[in-house]
């Protein structure tokens, strides 16, 4: 298939086009000129540390604030001049719990669909639908400050596909959730493209955007990479797999570190984190494909010289390893 053709099928494709957006505010730059596209029937995702204008974005897609450059459509249509005509695709789980606690979960569901006029007989069974999917069809009719912070979460997502919207803006759904309800969110998520849905998903949680996101971008204030794959953006950064080992912090002598590490098996230190007063966790890249050739003789060194090594793994670097590498700092900083 010719090139020609490839770029026009994936023009085809985008839903969303964000060109050049610059949000400036009195005393600071919250987005330097960032560009993406969003194609139909993917999950997007948006990571990057607080502060990094995840939120931003999600307020300037739907209209809520005007961008200092550039612009955004969804379509053919301006999100700000025609704000009025795209509303009612967006469906919208906010960062914040926005949810009315004197209301029961039904009736929160109700007052929302009566808002974009759906029908009763459509919202009944809808809401049936949706109540039994998230798992909170027995606590229909409980007070919504009665949930507990998961039970919240899963009421404001179902609540968001009410009115069936042809995207879903998901910022940071799972704050503050414990596992069970994340994972349990975490399989609306994934179900929802097989649903007809576009999916735009902000976090700072790395393994959720590798458990979901179709293609990501890595965002601090500018886009450090992206958009792509998860697979090619740590292939880029990392071509090569790395090795993490935990040790007693009083063993890292020279001879270890730069002898033998970084001279012999010419490997580079991309992270020491302290775990205790006593030990440490490194990690070591290494430019060689020769992985089990290192390997071997990482084994043999740490054994003659009585090297305690524990929770050894070699692994291919996740999205924080990645974010570290291009940032030069902590990713929740």
């Amino acid at each position: 298939m010719s090139e020609s053709v490839l770029n026009n099928q994936n023009k085809q494709q985008e839903l969303i086009t964000i060109k050049n957006i610059t949000k400036e505010y009195p005393n600071t730059v919250a987005l330097k000129d960032i560009s993406f596209n969003i194609r139909r029937g993917e999950i997007f995702c948006i990571i990057g540390p607080n502060g990094a204008g995840k939120s931003t974005i999600v307020k300037l897609l739907t209209g809520q604030i005007k961008a200092s450059k550039g612009e955004i459509r969804v379509h053919e249509f301006h999100t700000i001049k025609d704000r009025k005509k795209i509303l009612g695709m967006f469906g919208l789980v906010p960062q914040e719990i926005a949810l009315y606690n004197e209301l029961t979960g039904r009736e929160n569901l109700e007052f929302h669909g009566r808002l974009f006029d759906l029908s009763k007989q459509f919202m009944t069974q809808k809401i049936e639908e949706l109540l039994t999917m998230a798992g909170l069809i027995d606590r229909q009719h409980d007070l919504v400050k009665t949930y507990s912070g998961g039970m919240k979460r899963r009421l404001q997502l179902i609540r968001a596909l009410l009115h069936e919207p042809e995207i879903v803006i998901l910022d940071e759904p799972t704050l503050g959730v414990d596992v069970q309800s994340r994972n349990a969110i975490h399989r609306y998520i994934r179900d929802l493209p097989s649903k007809g849905k576009t999916v735009l998903l902000t976090t700072n949680y790395m393994e959720e955007a590798e458990r979901l996101a179709d293609r990501l971008i890595i965002l601090d204030t500018k886009i450090i990479d992206g958009p792509g794959r998860l697979l090619e953006i740590q292939e880029r950064v990392f071509p090569n797999l790395i090795i993490e080992f935990k040790t007693e912090r009083a063993m890292l002598k020279s001879d270890f570190l730069t002898i033998f590490l970084q001279k012999e098996l010419k490997g580079k230190i991309i992270s020491e984190k302290d775990m205790s007063e006593k030990h440490v966790l490194l990690q070591i890249i290494f430019d060689t494909i020769h992985i089990e050739e290192i390997f071997e003789k990482f084994i043999a060194y740490t054994k003659a010289n009585d090297i305690p090594i524990e929770e050894f793994t070699l692994k291919r670097p996740n999205l924080e390893d990645v974010f570290i590498k291009l940032t030069g700092k902590e990713f929740r900083e």
